[in-house]
């Protein structure tokens, strides 16, 4: 019993918490920081407990009440916690309870503060009940209750109206994929006749063969599994939630919001509850492999689209921005095939990656406010690039540097994540993502050392640095008794770490097997490292070529490129497009069903008829000599009778059954 309550504390502390600030803000006022945090904090004590309980005892299902009891439909309020759970909570908890603190000091002096922590707080509670909760009934309630919170939050300085109209844009955007969860979620209901996750889940192979017919209606025929429809439906509100194409243009105007928001709402909260959302259903989903099909499409069409819009921005919270669409991109790839393994990995190591990230951005624009990204030689001209002697030992450590991800990627424990689930697409994109990353990764540390240390970047070590002080050396004694001890170190925790996860998430993932003991995969061997390897130097060869040999491109080509950089720099012209096909259209349309109907057909002769009964009641105290405010209190009240005279002969009908009866 204790137990049970520990767990229903965690979304009840911050809860609480939001309740008492909304209630007392103003008694609190900047006070309301040493409610909040305690809260929270609190929470995350008890997620950790949770996560042992769970690792020592298994999932845990707690009943609450019934929260519906209407004919057929009946909801029992309840809690689940499983692996799957505990890990998310344990993000969630964690990075709020550092947001909770750094808004302590970063919005001191607001004028909305109380309100601030308020706000926070219920979107925490509302993150973990949506994570916690049994039933997709509860889910939704929660989805919704985030979405009010991030329109508050997102227009936190409501006397900017960017931050209004960026509000106003992402509650619109997910109002939209919320509509086709609605649906997804009733047609889950005709279907299997209850909302809990897991009934359904266990009732759903015995619907694999069921199919419906979507043009019925229109007298034709178009039968298509009942499965396929459910988890399509419940993918518009991931597609929403998760700023995945075509409705991932909200997640940019979010960074509106003030600094520790963008850190929730990118790390913890709101864009991971579309990729929890597809790995709780994932045995749902294994069922129809055609929506899984088109879920990795989606996924890895917003993977590669948002990564290369990115490149191209300048501000870095944008950049941040589009970097977290990019990543929830192949979140959601690694769901559509069945890899839902390291899906969770990369879910949570993003998470605390980018509330780091979102955290210190600030700290580190201000560092480095002042430093210069290009100088120029004697002769007022840029230096070019070339193969040097003296710049060997650069192009040997971003070699040495180039060849640590394969090593990582390709030892066996992180492909036994993405294999979890024995989906053969699952091994088969891993090593297609897996060599690309290795590649462009290696192309760029290449590029990287050459732009810091390298002139014309930041720092040229052959000149610049004064006598005594460290240069980049090969082999160096600092090298080796430092960078490659941490780099093993390093690796072997991410490799125990990997093997650990594999083993507590495998009985709460479909098809997976759990097995407590750390081992390689069946079948792997130290010659899979090698093509990893290949590739990082091929890539590695790639960029020193690039900066070796100056390239000579024709003018079309160059006409080509100027005009892909302008379509990324312009974000693929979504928000144009939208703006054109949607937007400007539906305000025309609402306009002239406001002349038409609003100013016309109801305000004009319901107006005439309002001013005729005030003007025949002020003419009737004219003529009692009434005074003039008496004669406007005498045509109010004329006024009103007549409106109760106009309703009773609407109701007399009624009035005289209920009387007679």
């Amino acid at each position: 019993m204790m137990i049970n309550t520990a767990y229903i504390l965690i979304p009840a502390l911050p809860f609480a918490a939001f309740l008492i600030i909304a209630l007392s803000g103003r008694t609190l006022g900047e006070m309301s920081h040493r409610l909040a945090i305690p809260a929270v904090s609190t929470s995350f004590i008890l997620s950790v407990l949770a996560c042992v309980d769970v690792y020592q005892n298994g999932a845990r299902s707690i009943p609450l009440y019934t929260l519906i009891k209407a004919g057929n439909l009946t909801v029992e309020a309840g809690l689940y916690i499983d692996a799957i759970t505990v890990l998310i909570l344990l993000l969630v908890t964690g990075v709020s309870s550092l947001v909770h603190v750094f808004s302590s000091r970063y919005m001191q002096a607001d004028p909305r503060y109380a309100r601030f922590f308020a706000v926070i707080a219920l979107f925490t509670s509302a993150m973990i009940m949506l994570v916690m909760g049994a039933n997709l009934l509860m889910l939704f309630i929660c989805w919704e209750i985030m979405g009010l919170c991030s329109y508050l939050l997102i227009s936190h300085w409501a006397r900017r109206p960017s931050a209004c109209d960026a509000a106003t844009k992402v509650f619109l955007v997910n109002a939209i994929a919320d509509v086709g969860l609605v649906f997804g979620i009733y047609l889950t209901w005709a279907t299997f006749g209850t909302l809990d996750i897991q009934a359904v889940l266990s009732a759903a192979p015995n619907y694999a063969d069921q199919t419906v017919n979507l043009l019925g209606f229109l007298g034709l025929n178009l039968q298509v599994p009942i499965l396929s429809v459910i988890a399509l439906l419940l993918f518009m509100g991931p597609i929403g939630k998760s700023a995945q194409i075509p409705l991932h243009v909200w997640l940019p105007f979010a960074m509106e919001a003030p600094t520790p928001v963008s850190a929730l709402i990118h790390a913890a909260t709101m864009v991971k509850a579309g990729v929890y959302l597809l790995i709780r259903m994932g045995p749902l989903y294994l069922l129809a492999p055609t929506i899984m099909t088109v879920v990795a499409i989606i996924g890895g069409l917003t993977a590669l689209f948002a990564a290369v819009v990115a490149l191209t921005q300048f501000d870095v919270k944008r950049i941040l921005a589009y970097s977290t669409i990019s990543q929830l991109g192949f979140m959601v790839l690694a769901c559509g095939v069945g890899a839902y393994g390291a899906a969770i990995f990369h879910l949570l190591t993003h998470g605390a990656m980018k509330s780091f990230l979102f955290l210190s951005a600030g700290s580190a624009l201000q560092s480095l406010g002042g430093a210069h990204h290009g100088e120029h030689d004697e002769h007022g001209e840029a230096s070019r690039s070339g193969v040097s002697r003296q710049h060997v030992p650069l192009y040997i450590g971003a070699l040495m540097m180039a060849l640590i991800p394969p090593l990582i990627i390709f030892w066996g424990p992180y492909e036994q994540l993405w294999a979890l689930s024995h989906v053969v697409q699952a091994r088969v994109v891993f090593w297609i993502l897996g060599l690309a990353t290795v590649f462009f990764t290696a192309f760029y540390l290449f590029q990287g050392v050459m732009e810091v240390f390298k002139s014309p970047g930041r720092i040229d070590w052959t000149t610049r640095f004064r006598s005594g002080v460290m240069k980049p050396q090969l082999f160096s004694a600092s090298l080796l008794l430092g960078l490659i001890p941490m780099t093993a170190g390093l690796a072997a925790f991410l490799i125990l770490t990997w093997s650990g996860l594999h083993a507590f998430i495998a009985p709460a993932l479909p098809g997976a097997t759990a097995d407590p003991a750390i081992h390689l995969p069946s079948g792997w061997s130290p010659m899979s490292l090698i093509p990893g390897i290949a590739v990082a130097i091929a890539g590695w060869a790639t960029a020193f070529y690039f900066h070796s040999v100056p390239a000579h491109s024709s003018a079309s080509w160059s006409d080509r490129k100027k005009t892909l950089y302008v379509f990324f720099l312009n974000q693929g012209y979504f928000d144009q497009v939208y703006e054109a096909m949607v937007i400007r259209p539906y305000l025309r349309l609402a306009s002239w069903l406001w002349q038409t109907f609003d100013v016309r057909l109801i305000d004009g002769p319901s107006t005439r008829a309002v001013n005729a009964s005030f003007n025949a009641a002020t003419g009737l105290s004219k003529v009692i000599a009434f005074e003039k405010a008496d004669a406007q209190r005498v045509s109010y009240a004329l006024m009103i009778l007549l409106g109760i005279l106009m309703l009773l002969l609407v109701l007399a009908e009624e009035i005289e059954i209920y009387l007679l009866g």
